[in-house]
């Protein structure tokens, strides 16, 4: 129990003692439970901080009545099939992504440990929790709580990153966004490609 508590206390405000610590005596799956748990916890805040009646009459404008109603009740366990089915796969996946990019930046770390520190790194979430439950009477400042703590959860996966491939934090930094430039650069190129190709289509078509 103590543990738990030093491993959460450190990751969130000594990421650079307690990121090295989880992910060197930690196991992916403490990594995993902790993602799982995090996720479900507050994916639950959010739903009941929107406000069940909010809910429903926002579904009613997709669905009849009777439709949107069965959804809501059926609600909390599809949304725990998805976190039980589908965050694992996630969770992996991107441990997976990080870790090719850093290889690619010439790290020697272990995957199991990246992806244990992923876990750990979803902490922050954790924060918006209180916010979330009073989302419904405090609108304004969910936004700028979640994205606080999505910049915090960031920062503690490059700290992750850091730790385990023995990075400067630049480098680190340079590891964890290198896919999302790559994805960027991917859609780019693909756009660049049909537009040259539909501009003379689109010249022959519709002559100035």
């Amino acid at each position: 129990m103590f543990d738990f508590i030093d491993d959460f206390y450190d990751s969130l405000f000594k990421p650079s003692r307690g990121i090295a610590r989880v992910v060197q005596e930690r196991t992916v799956w403490h990594g995993l439970f902790i993602y799982l748990a995090v996720s479900l916890v507050a994916s639950i805040t959010s739903f009941v901080g929107t406000g069940t009646e909010e809910a429903f009459t926002g579904l009613t404008q997709y669905m009849d009545p009777e439709n949107a109603a069965a959804l809501m009740r059926a609600w909390p366990v599809l949304n725990l099939l998805s976190v039980i089915v589908f965050y694992p796969l996630l969770y992996f996946v991107w441990a997976a992504v990080l870790q090719f990019s850093s290889e690619l930046l010439g790290g020697s770390g272990k995957g199991l440990q990246v992806a244990t520190g992923l876990g750990y790194g979803q902490l922050p979430y954790l924060l918006v929790v209180p916010f979330g439950l009073i989302a419904h009477y405090m609108n304004y400042i969910v936004p700028l709580v979640s994205l606080a703590a999505f910049v915090w959860s960031v920062v503690l996966k490059v700290e992750v990153l850091h730790a385990v491939h023995g990075f400067s934090r630049g480098r680190a930094a340079l590891a964890y966004f290198l896919p999302a430039l790559v994805l960027v650069a991917a859609i780019f190129i693909f756009l660049v490609l049909i537009g040259s190709i539909l501009m003379p289509l689109l010249a022959e078509m519709f002559p100035m």
